[in-house]
């Protein structure tokens, strides 16, 4: 059965900006989801009016990063629909990307309409640190609400405004949370999982290549980082983060011609 689909999309920019990556994001949004809510910590009253009419748009104080953002968008549906969230499959975004080509993201995602009660979704599963789904983008089915674990879990987030403690506690708090309720840990992207082998001798001759030829651990690695050419052919999509910091170690060779090339380098930079 196909269930409504419902985006949480949680903004920050320092200046109040709305990107134009963002605006036509939203605009090519509304032909996938029913329901679709702006939380913004930071967003200047004249920018407002680019969000197109149908999508609600929470403002809130700046503090607690993107997953207070996360959970006052989940408040407001848990609101409006009386706690029912059987029929719906939710949906979690944040600013950190850009979206270059935002028909390739979404046009995934509108293909995703059977989730089981028993996964959880992202675009990406890192095991940089511990396993978990990384957070930029990330869904699951309304029906794991009906587990009090998780639902307390959501009702109890707190405006946290320490990074290291919002990383530990919710982004890979998160994931754990599942793990624990025996939920399974899914990702479209896979690459990196499948580098992260159990074979004896692919393992040796991965450790070959780490000790003398100074190859990147990238099963361990967060692979929008270290696989960005794959995230944007793919998904259309590039993180701000790389853009920014320009680390060589990341291989970033040509992004930042490709991102102007596209016309987003500029506001890339001044997110």
């Amino acid at each position: 059965m196909s269930k409504k689909k419902c985006l949480i999309f949680a903004h920050y920019h320092p200046q109040g900006m709305m990107r134009n990556d963002i605006i036509n994001f939203l605009k090519k949004s509304q032909k996938i989801f029913s329901e679709i809510v702006f939380v913004s910590t930071k967003v200047e009253k004249d920018q407002i009016k680019e969000i197109p009419n149908k999508i609600k748009i929470i403002k809130r104080e700046n503090f607690g990063y993107d997953f207070y953002s996360y959970k006052k968008g989940w408040e407001y549906i848990n609101t409006k629909f009386k706690g029912n969230f059987s029929d719906k499959n939710l949906f979690f975004i944040n600013s950190s990307i850009l979206f270059i080509q935002p028909e390739k993201l979404l046009n995934l995602l509108s293909k995703k309409s059977l989730i089981r009660k028993n996964e959880f979704w992202g675009l990406s599963r890192s095991f940089e640190l511990t396993d978990h789904i990384a957070t930029y983008c990330f869904f699951f089915s309304g029906t794991l609400f009906e587990n009090k674990n998780i639902f307390t879990w959501w009702k109890n987030i707190k405006p946290l405004n320490d990074r290291n403690k919002v990383v530990s506690r919710y982004e890979l708090g998160l994931s754990n949370l599942m793990i624990r309720n025996n939920i399974k840990l899914n990702s479209f992207y896979k690459k990196n999982i499948k580098l992260k082998t159990n074979n004896i001798f692919k393992k040796l001759t991965q450790r070959y290549k780490e000790i003398f030829f100074k190859t990147p651990k990238y099963y361990k690695k967060n692979p929008i980082n270290y696989f960005w050419r794959d995230f944007y052919n793919k998904y259309g999509i590039i993180k701000i983060k790389l853009i920014k910091e320009n680390d060589e170690k990341y291989g970033v060779k040509g992004l930042r011609s490709l991102v102007k090339k596209k016309g987003f380098l500029k506001d890339a930079l001044n997110n």
